[in-house]
C-alpha cells in the first residue's frame, strides 16, 4: 500500500468491488455463508496482490479461541524436542498461528499448571510432544483441562504415547527399538543391556517393549537400567551397568543419554565399539560431530512436529474427528559405534575346531 500502510479488509473489498461482509466471508475458511466461486476467487486474488493478512484477533473473537498453538515438551534443551518445535512452528506459522513452547522438566505438577493456564487463555490447540506420565492425579486433572479446551472449540494432539484417547502422530518406538536390538544381535552380541527412561513415562515402556521382544525371541537375557533422559543420567546408568557386569553392547533409549554413556566409557578407558558397542535412538542434530559416529534410530522429528500441526488444523476445521494414532516410520542408521563383540572371532574359531 502507498505510504507503507498495511492493507485492511476495506481495501480488499473496494478493489474487488464487493461489500465488506462479502470480502470477509470469501477470505474466511470457516465461514459457511454462500459465496460464489467466482466472487471468492476475485476477492482472494485481490488479497494476494495486496499482501493482505486477516486480523487473527478478530477471528479469535468469532471462534472464542486465540490463534495460538502451545507445544508442551519435557525439556526444551533436549535436541529431540527442539527439532519437533522447529517443524511445528514452521507449519503453524504457514497457517497464521503463533506458537508458544512450555517446558515441564518432566514434572507432572509443572505440566498441569501450564495446561491449566493454556486452557484459561483459550489457545486454539495444544500439542504434547512428550509422553504421558502414569500418575493417577496427573491423569485425572489432565482429563479435566482437556475437556475445558474441547468445550471452547480447541483441540489436542499427542506426538508420544499417552493414556488419553487423543489424536496422535507418533514415531514407531517399539519397531525402532526392536530394529536396533536385532542389529546388535546380528553382530554377534549376546550380553546386550538397555538404558531406558523413567518407569512412569510411557515412551520409556514403548521402547523397552521393542528391546524385550527382540531379546526374548533370541533367547538372550535382558538387562535393564533406568535413567532420566539426560546426558548426566546416561553417564550414571552406564557406570552402574559396568559396575554390575560387563555388557558387550548397550542400547540407549535416547541419543541424549547415549552421549553421556559414551563419555562414561571414555572416562573408564573403554573403547567403542572395540570393548562395548553403543546404539541410541532419535538421530538428533549434531551427531556428525561425535566420535565415534553413533549408530541410532532415525526419528523424523521436524516432520513429526509438522504432522502434529496439520492434524490439529484438521481437528479445528472439523475435517477430522478421529482419535486414531498415526505411526511414523523410523529407520536404523548404522554408523561407527557398533561392531562385532571382542570375543566374536575367537568364539567362531573354537566352534570350527
Amino acid at each position: 500500500m502507498r505510504g507503507g500502510r498495511l492493507p485492511i479488509l476495506s481495501d480488499v473489498a473496494q478493489q474487488a468491488a464487493v461489500s465488506l461482509t462479502t470480502a470477509s466471508r470469501a477470505l474466511d475458511p470457516d465461514n459457511d455463508h454462500p459465496v460464489s466461486d467466482r466472487t471468492r476467487a476475485r476477492v482472494q486474488a485481490v488479497a494476494a496482490r495486496l499482501a493482505y493478512r486477516p486480523n487473527p484477533m478478530a477471528r479469535a473473537l468469532r471462534t472464542r479461541r486465540v490463534p495460538t498453538i502451545a507445544i508442551v515438551v519435557h525439556d526444551v534443551t533436549d535436541p529431540y524436542f527442539a527439532e519437533i518445535v522447529r517443524g511445528a512452528t514452521a507449519a503453524a506459522s504457514a497457517r497464521g498461528f503463533l506458537t508458544v513452547v512450555c517446558s515441564s522438566d518432566r514434572d507432572s505438577a509443572t505440566e498441569l499448571r501450564y495446561v491449566e493456564m493454556l486452557s484459561l487463555s483459550r489457545v486454539s490447540g495444544v500439542i504434547f510432544a512428550g509422553g504421558g506420565l502414569d500418575e493417577e492425579h496427573y491423569r485425572r486433572r489432565m482429563g479435566g483441562y482437556a475437556r475445558s479446551i474441547a468445550h471452547y472449540g480447541g483441540a489436542i494432539v499427542a506426538l508420544a504415547p499417552r493414556s488419553e484417547r487423543w489424536p496422535a502422530e507418533m514415531p514407531d518406538n517399539r519397531a525402532g527399538a526392536r530394529l536396533v536390538t536385532q542389529h546388535l544381535l546380528a553382530l554377534g552380541h549376546v550380553r546386550i543391556a538397555m538404558i531406558s527412561g523413567p518407569k512412569n513415562l510411557r515412551t520409556s515402556r514403548e521402547r523397552e517393549h521393542g528391546y524385550l521382544e527382540a531379546i526374548q525371541t533370541a533367547g538372550a537375557r535382558p538387562v535393564l537400567m533406568r535413567a532420566d533422559f539426560t546426558t548426566v543420567g546416561g553417564a550414571a546408568a552406564m557406570a552402574r551397568l559396568l559396575a554390575e557386569g560387563s555388557p558387550s553392547a548397550v542400547f540407549v533409549a535416547s541419543d541424549t543419554m547415549a552421549l553421556g554413556a559414551l563419555a562414561e566409557l571414555r572416562r573408564q578407558g573403554l573403547g567403542v565399539p572395540e570393548d562395548v558397542s553403543v546404539a541410541g535412538f532419535d538421530d538428533i542434530p549434531g551427531l556428525e560431530f561425535v566420535h565415534p559416529r553413533l549408530t541410532t534410530v532415525h526419528v523424523p522429528m521436524a516432520e513429526l512436529g509438522a504432522a502434529g500441526v496439520h492434524r490439529l488444523m484438521r481437528q479445528l476445521d472439523g475435517e477430522d474427528e478421529s482419535t486414531t494414532t498415526q505411526l511414523h516410520a523410523v529407520e536404523l542408521m548404522v554408523r561407527e559405534s557398533t561392531g562385532k563383540p571382542r570375543d566374536y572371532d575367537r568364539g567362531r574359531s573354537s566352534q570350527i575346531r
